[in-house]
């Protein structure tokens, strides 16, 4: 693993020289219109195909659309900062990663989302630890997002088991809306990036390629419980990280292909697993690469296949310094290295038949081959050190593989002209644990005035990922072979209501159940624990108006506990709101956002993180006929003090459960359309 930061910017330089040069010598192209009025919004086909191309009225789910108009309005530096802003949705940040828990799962700990994120509709989840990043690890670059498509709700039918809670898609930009573009931003903590774009039609097919590097030094925190006597310590570099990504895609009439690659590397000096605190040479990178080659078919004229194969690539480096000076060995700073390596390829069939009036009949197969699923843990220069000595064998060594074939089925029924009826069930079976049925049973129907309703009731699944099965060390027991699958039921009721075309309210309802959810125990060691319940209630209000201004509110309500306790970092209330106005000067914008959380639970329940409120600003400036625009984002604009709750970590006998998080930053964002 690298730690110098020069190292990431080395092949980045010359990937973002080869983009500028291509955009400097292909002619751009104007740029495609993406604002969209509320009412052409809701008519959008989500979720690319072959997977589920659909009206959001006809899919039996809530559905919300963030559009890249949104991105730039409030100023989102991250998917997880867009995501936070609906209903449902928590993301908690320990200065390594953000995870994106929804519904009140949010465990601190849980590297697993129980939500399938894909890019263009391919899923991304690793096969290590089955998460996806929503923060800076995630490998596109936000300035090349289109727009978010999040369907709540069980989709295992659909998509597979990690979809037990619903499926994030997010959709690229074309290549002439992109045209020739650079985008630099510089931030607090001396956080600086670069992006360099070209898209456009060559040969009749639509480009786009573009490459982006990062690097941020850092900032200060105050953090208490790092020394172990309870008294606070100011760290320094906390998130420090440095990192590019690479994409490129080509579409044509009736094929695609998609290339992603990226690598973020983070300085961790927050001491966690009881490493040195404010040592630098913790750092943890992941380094991701995708690659999607799609083809669709026209059979005949009821009859279309889209076929789809996939490779993947997912790899995790860790260096742990910890101080091994009452050990017997040379060097009391001795390095842990972690290392994670998974690689898979699958192939997927989907054929679409409409061959009878008012039906939709979706027929899949899918294989999917998690052909390199490695874990391994070592001392550097020792092989393991433990309380029962010097080993010259790693600490772990585990490669592991695994396989999973899919046999899904769906029709959408037309019961008369206001009621569509859903019915899919899907067969999977996961090598090492067997068969799945997951059936879905869905219904929307038109009342007229009184406004659309929809009722989906779904099952998934999720089987325990290879890390929590398999990592297991002298140090650090945490894996569990027998841990077995979770298996869910949820129930759902939406009401949505148009008032206009520029405004609407929805609620929704929902109740799941959830078998052997995988937690751990007192001593930290995966387990499946008692039965789940979660109930709550989300009610949202969006309006537009011609002037550009828009409204975005909502509150939430939820509850999720097993049987013992109420869950750790799951808020009770959450209330969300997103304003955009115009400010009076020309061409100036203010995007303002405000997030109430309330109290939660942390340490097993012992703990409890106050409430907060926190407020972000974003004033963009894009004058008429201008290749350029200008944005100015300030975050935690009231500078208050919260933390968020984390795994419990036993640093230097002390017990630390929580994280302080960033006071104010600022962030300049300025666009040049080549």
């Amino acid at each position: 693993m690298r730690l110098t930061s020069r190292s990431a910017w080395r092949p980045l330089a010359a990937a973002l020289l080869a983009a500028g040069l291509l955009a400097a010598a292909l002619p751009a192209h104007s740029i495609d219109a993406i604002d969209m009025e509320l009412e052409d919004l809701m008519q959008v086909s989500i979720v690319s195909a072959p997977k589920f191309a659909e009206n959001p009225d006809r899919i039996p789910s809530v559905v919300s659309i963030i559009t890249a108009a949104d991105i730039r309005l409030y100023g989102w530096r991250t998917l997880g900062a867009a995501l936070r802003s609906l209903q449902g949705f928590n993301v908690t940040e320990d200065h390594t990663y953000a995870y994106g828990g929804v519904r009140g799962i949010s465990q601190p700990g849980d590297y697993r989302p129980r939500l399938q994120i894909l890019i263009d509709g391919q899923a991304m989840n690793d096969n290590i630890y089955a998460s996806a990043p929503a923060d800076s690890a995630f490998p596109l670059d936000i300035g090349l997002i289109e727009r978010i498509e999040v369907i709540r709700g069980p989709s295992a039918a659909i998509y597979g088991g990690d979809a037990m809670f619903g499926v994030i898609n997010v959709v690229t930009r074309s290549g002439p809306s992109v045209g020739g573009e650079a985008a630099l931003k510089l931030g607090s903590g001396a956080d600086r990036r670069l992006r360099l774009s070209w898209g456009g039609q060559l040969g009749g097919k639509d480009v786009l390629v573009s490459a982006t590097g990062f690097g941020m030094h850092g900032r200060t925190l105050s953090v208490d419980d790092v020394n172990g006597d309870g008294s606070r310590r100011d760290l320094h570099r906390v998130g420090g990280e440095d990192g590019g990504q690479l994409f490129a895609k080509v579409r044509g009439s009736d094929w695609n292909f998609s290339l992603i690659h990226s690598k973020r590397q983070r300085v961790v000096p927050t001491a966690s697993y009881d490493s040195i605190a404010d040592d630098h040479g913790h750092a943890e990178t992941d380094t991701y690469t995708l690659l999607n080659l799609g083809k669709e078919w026209k059979l005949n004229a009821a009859n279309t296949l889209h076929q789809r194969l996939y490779l993947g690539d997912y790899r995790y480096d860790g260096v742990f310094p910890y101080d091994y000076s009452a050990e017997a060995v040379a060097d009391p700073r001795l390095m842990n290295v972690d290392l994670a390596k998974g690689s898979w390829w699958g192939i997927e069939n989907r054929l679409v038949n409409t061959q009878w009036t008012g039906q939709r009949i979706t027929l899949g197969v899918e294989y999917k081959s998690n052909w390199r699923q490695n874990q391994r843990n070592e001392d550097r220069g020792y092989g393991c050190v433990s309380a029962s000595g010097v080993s010259s064998d790693p600490c772990l060594d585990d490669p592991r593989s695994s396989r999973q074939f899919t046999v899904m089925a769906q029709d959408e029924i037309q019961v008369g002209d206001a009621t569509l009826l859903t019915v899919g069930a899907s067969y999977d079976h996961v090598s090492q644990f067997g068969s799945f049925w997951s059936p879905r049973l869905g219904l929307t129907h038109d009342a007229g005035n009184i406004g659309l309703f929809k009722v989906l009731y779904g099952t998934a699944f999720r089987v325990p990922s290879v890390y929590e099965r398999y990592y297991t060390s002298p140090t650090f027991g945490y894996g569990n072979p027998a841990l077995a699958p979770e298996k869910m039921r949820s129930l759902e009721v939406a009401w949505e209501k148009r008032f206009t075309a520029l405004s609407r309210l929805t609620a929704s309802v929902y109740h799941f159940h959830i078998a052997r959810m995988v937690t751990t125990d007192d001593n930290g060691t995966a387990v499946n624990g008692s039965p789940v319940q979660a109930t709550g209630l989300e009610v949202e209000y969006e309006q537009r108006w011609h002037n550009g201004s828009r409204l975005r509110t909502g509150y939430s309500i939820q509850h999720a506990a097993d049987e013992t306790r109420r869950f750790d970092n799951s808020p009770r209330h959450m209330v969300k709101a997103n304003l955009g106005l115009p400010t009076g000067i020309p061409y100036l914008m203010a995007g303002l956002e405000t997030q109430w959380i309330s109290a939660r639970t942390a340490d097993y329940g012992t703990q409890k993180v106050p409430a907060y409120l926190l407020a972000n600003l974003n004033l963009s400036y894009t004058p008429a006929g201008q290749p350029w625009e200008i944005a100015l984002g300030i975050y935690n604009l009231f500078d208050r003090q919260y933390s968020d709750p984390v795994a419990t970590d036993e640093i230097l006998g002390a017990r630390r459960w929580q994280m302080p998080q960033f006071g104010r930053s600022a962030m300049l964002r300025t666009t040049l359309r080549l």
